[in-house]
């Protein structure tokens, strides 16, 4: 059995509370208590010691099949996360306050088990997992981001013509409109993506991405209704915000030097932040390794490492969503930590 088990435990508290505790009459106890896993239990789970330092990191058999198999298992969970929130949407006359918690606690479940696996996985080698990766894309309306993930931002990061690196100063409220754009539609600008922006093949992959997306909010509204149909459209917005927060911490405030010429230095492990808390890491399948991602895009997140001279967070993933919102306590928490590590870097 692998560790990266834990990338679940979101889903399983969620459903396990609903099943477990009364749900009659719009009761929400399921919401509350997988948005209290996931801000609360799994920063103070980052506290205690790591248990697997000093572990054997080379996997037993069962163990690396487990792990390739983990992010393709998001496929499943995702359906079923998009249409246990239809159907309890429909079924359940709530509050504006509840529904806003149940909607917040859906579009975090999309982007945990649909926009990040499917980061990872239109990076694997096989066509089968990139397919899957795709199909992940699609179940919030985001095709595109795979398009401008692999031919924009990894070549273009952490420079000022890549619309999802955010720069030193930038709010998350100035970055994600342009970050979304270009993920959205699957835009980039520079020279990179010319042979690939002709493809034909890119384009019938893009618009089968969104002819999938239209067909799922067609089942949607078909089998549960209109108000189903606009939470769902809603749920995926909060889940393309989720991952462009991702995006923002990632490579806040780190540049890539030009020469005159106009050549980019070349992506090293000071372009991306990392995080070395042990649980947040498992939960999110080492997206918080961000550093060793740039340099070995194709690595699997099971293979990734905090890099030994890039720079690193102070808090796990779930804890700088929330300072995110707050530009000045973000610029608080994080501006001494960057400062220190440009003087280091920059002397």
């Amino acid at each position: 059995m692998s560790r990266y088990i834990a990338f679940f435990l979101p889903a399983l508290v969620n459903y396990a509370v609903f099943w477990w505790l009364p749900h009659a009459g719009g009761r929400i106890d399921f919401a509350y208590a997988t948005l209290l896993f996931i801000f609360v239990a799994i920063p103070l789970l980052d506290l205690l010691p790591n248990p697997m330092i000093g572990e054997d990191k080379r996997p037993s058999w069962h163990r690396a099949v487990a792990e390739k198999v983990i992010p393709v298992l998001s496929l499943p969970v995702q359906f079923g996360n998009v249409f246990f929130f239809a159907w309890y949407i429909h079924g359940n006359a709530l509050g504006v306050l509840d529904t806003l918690i149940v909607l917040l606690t859906a579009g975090i479940l999309s982007a945990l088990y649909g926009q990040n696996p499917a980061h990872e996985l239109i990076h694997h080698r096989t066509r089968f997992e990139r397919v899957v990766g795709i199909a992940l894309f699609s179940t919030s309306f985001y095709t595109g981001a795979k398009l401008a993930h692999l031919h924009s931002h990894h070549v273009l990061v952490a420079t000022p013509q890549d619309p999802t690196s955010a720069g030193y100063g930038k709010t998350l409220y100035q970055f994600l409109p342009g970050a979304i754009a270009v993920n959205l539609f699957g835009w980039w600008g520079g020279d990179e993506g010319k042979n690939v922006r002709q493809s034909r093949k890119i384009v019938v992959e893009n618009i089968g991405g969104y002819l999938a997306s239209a067909c799922l909010a067609l089942l949607i509204f078909y089998g549960f209704g209109i108000k189903s149909l606009v939470f769902f459209v809603l749920q995926s917005f909060l889940s393309i915000l989720v991952l462009e927060m991702m995006n923002f911490i990632g490579h806040y405030g780190l540049e890539r030097k030009s020469s005159v010429a106009g050549e980019r230095e070349v992506i090293s492990e000071c372009h991306a932040w990392d995080c070395d808390m042990w649980f947040s890491n498992l939960v999110l399948i080492n997206v918080q390794k961000h550093s060793d991602h740039h340099l070995h895009p194709n690595k699997e997140y099971s293979e990734l490492n905090c890099t030994k001279n890039s720079p690193r967070l102070p808090l796990s993933y779930p804890l700088l969503f929330l300072l995110t919102l707050v530009p000045s306590l973000w610029r608080h928490v994080i501006h001494p930590h960057l400062d220190a590590y440009r003087a280091v870097q920059n002397p």
